[in-house]
């Protein structure tokens, strides 16, 4: 019997591909354009390793992205649960000097990859997610989570159901509504907040230093999102490369040249960067913005000059500024975190929602299992290392 709820609306809707992007069309131009893009390109072509498939979520007049997920491949995280879980971990086990914690560290994670994929963990459908590592839920998100679940659970019952990037940030609201409603919270990360409504953060010694350091660059000019040309797409995405791929991970989405390519044409994600006098961009962050929140999802800057000229100092600077004279909150994500909180970064925890009611019971354990682990030993780990 299936444990799901009861307030299924009569008018939810799921739909993948075309029939989806008809949808968003009718919907009117603004409706998602991000997620349009999806819809028209695939994830695939935008990221080789965001494999999915796309689709749309329809609840009375709100529209909800929706992605479905199978097991197997060497997935990108916002794709993938063991990748975030394990195959990412493993690729930064190096990180760990005790040689003796590193190949604890190892066996676990070996342990733990084996149960999830026994498990079947991967087979998940997405709401509510844009494929993005930071996803900025809309309003709404509460109001139509009873109904969406119940739909999407009897539509795709073995499939685990999954939003990402929850947190209590300014308010528990979503979070203890998504528990009431019955999904599991699982520890993912902790992430850092900027608010640039408050903006204490201007004062801080390193934050000062880092807008002095922009006033006096040399050699650089900054680039907003109109001063870039269709030329300065294949650098971007070399940009993004070297740093995300290259210098971090290759489980990081691989984006393309097409992807950078509509993002910056069709102001999907607002683009910033700095120009040598050679006329070479050398750095670059872009915007993903959702109402007055916005994140970061895409940085990249020449990481054989970095050392020198120190983009990524000077990147967070331009966007600080930014974030301050605009009144945006900025939900910088995970990672550099004692740089984060040196410039007055608020760090929280974020969780994975799963609603697993539905499945069978050997699905559900391998979900309460994975949940148990992070929400007990992995939170820990994460607020003492101050990651």
């Amino acid at each position: 019997m299936l444990d799901i709820p009861t307030q299924q609306a009569p008018d939810v809707e799921v739909a993948f591909g075309r029939e989806a992007l008809a949808w968003l069309t009718q919907a009117g131009v603004h409706v998602h354009a991000y997620w349009r893009m999806f819809l028209e390109e695939t994830p695939e072509a935008l990221a080789p390793n965001l494999q999915a498939e796309a689709g749309v979520v329809k609840c009375g007049q709100r529209f909800w992205p929706v992605s479905m997920h199978e097991v197997g491949g060497d997935l990108s995280y916002p794709c993938s649960l063991v990748t975030q879980y394990v195959r990412y971990p493993l690729a930064e086990l190096g990180l760990i000097q005790s040689r003796w914690a590193r190949l604890g560290a190892w066996v676990a994670l070996h342990a733990l990859g084996a149960m999830l994929r026994m498990g079947a963990a991967d087979r998940v459908i997405q709401w509510s997610s844009s494929l993005l590592s930071t996803n900025l839920h809309g309003e709404g998100l509460l109001e139509d989570a009873p109904a969406v679940t119940a739909a999407l659970a009897r539509a795709y019952p073995k499939h685990a159901i999954l939003i990402k990037n929850i947190h209590g940030f300014g308010s528990a609201a979503l979070p203890d509504g998504l528990k009431a409603l019955g999904y599991d919270l699982i520890t993912s990360r902790q992430i850092y907040f900027f608010d640039g409504d408050k903006a204490d953060y201007l004062l801080r010694s390193d934050v000062k230093k880092d807008f002095k350091s922009i006033k006096t660059l040399e050699d650089y000019s900054i680039v907003n999102h109109e001063d870039f040309t269709m030329d300065d797409i294949p650098r971007i995405t070399e940009l993004y490369a070297r740093l995300y791929l290259d210098k971090h991970s290759r489980l990081n989405p691989q984006y393309s040249e097409l992807f950078v390519a509509r993002a910056w044409r069709e102001r999907l994600l607002e683009f910033k960067g700095l120009r040598s006098d050679s006329g070479k961009i050398d750095a670059v962050y872009a915007c993903y913005r959702s109402g007055a929140v916005t994140s970061t999802p895409f940085i990249g800057y020449d990481t054989t000059l970095a050392g020198k000229t120190g983009f990524y100092r000077l990147l967070v600077a331009i966007l600080l500024r930014e974030v301050a004279e605009e009144k945006l909150l900025l939900n910088y994500s995970s990672g550099a975190g004692e740089f984060k909180r040196r410039r007055g970064g608020e760090p929280t925890i974020e969780w994975n929602a799963l609603y697993t009611r539905h499945l069978s019971q050997g699905r559900r354990i391998t979900y309460e299992i994975l949940g148990w682990l992070l929400n007990r030993l992995g939170r820990r780990f994460l607020e003492e290392q101050k990651v």
